[in-house]
């Protein structure tokens, strides 16, 4: 039960999120470029903004293993921002919810508020276009000197959350793509980081998501590859109602 908690509760498929905004800054100049230009870029190689905002509803499938044991997660969402994430471990099946500002996780016929920070972030992660006005929900960005992770040269955004929790996302500079992401995830037992690593991105309907996912929460290690990606199929405003 404790590994499924972790899993539902920390992987809100950060793996297909965008990062669409309105941009005054082109700046791509190597000293004076700024985050919001880095957006940008990364905006032109998924696909674009017209591709990103013509995506009302998407319903991702991914199955893989933790801790040698086989998972399958989907997820669907809805503009603006109605979630639903089910996670399958075995006859293990949880459930996480958002809609209209509540969040609640149901595993097995229990079912529990989710509150504080854990909402925070969750809001963040079912808000599909959050970031074409980022300011709105009370989040800075900034762009901090360039790293090497795993020998690839990546831009690195800090985003930081009204709570104060940090979000990182580093961009390949060669292909603007997003290569990882790390985030701070404030928990019950405490303060814990979670890095994710992106790869294999393939073009569904115009704009590029990545097909493999691995994710390090501590000592666990996730590897996920999407298994369906379909968006705009209509779904339903029903299927997204909290439980009661």
């Amino acid at each position: 039960m404790k590994l499924i908690k972790i899993i539902i509760l920390y992987l809100l498929l950060a793996s297909v999120k965008v990062f669409p905004q309105v941009l005054d800054s082109t700046e791509t100049d190597p000293v004076n470029i700024t985050a919001m230009a880095v957006i940008q870029k990364y905006i032109y190689a998924i696909g674009g903004m017209d591709n990103f905002k013509s995506v009302v509803d998407r319903t991702t499938i991914m199955s893989g293993s933790a801790m040698s044991q086989p998972i399958q997660i989907t997820m669907k969402q809805k503009y603006p921002n109605k979630l639903l994430q089910e996670l399958s471990v075995g006859e293990m099946n949880q459930i996480i919810s958002y809609n209209d500002g509540k969040g609640k996780i149901k595993i097995g016929n229990e079912i529990t508020d989710i509150e504080g920070k854990e909402l925070e972030r969750l809001k963040i992660d079912a808000t599909m276009q959050f970031l074409l006005d980022p300011e709105s929900y009370g989040i800075k960005t900034e762009l901090l000197p360039n790293q090497y992770i795993d020998s690839v040269d990546c831009y690195v955004i800090k985003f930081t959350l009204p709570s104060g929790i940090r979000w990182f996302q580093y961009i390949n500079v060669e292909t603007s793509l997003k290569f990882k992401e790390t985030k701070e995830i404030q928990t019950k037992q405490g303060l814990f980081e979670q890095e994710t690593y992106f790869s294999d991105y393939r073009e569904v309907k115009g704009l590029k998501y990545p097909f493999r996912i691995v994710q390090y929460l501590g000592l666990q290690e996730i590897e996920l590859n999407v298994t369906s990606l379909e968006v705009n199929t209509g779904l339903d405003d029903k299927i997204f109602e909290l439980p009661e």
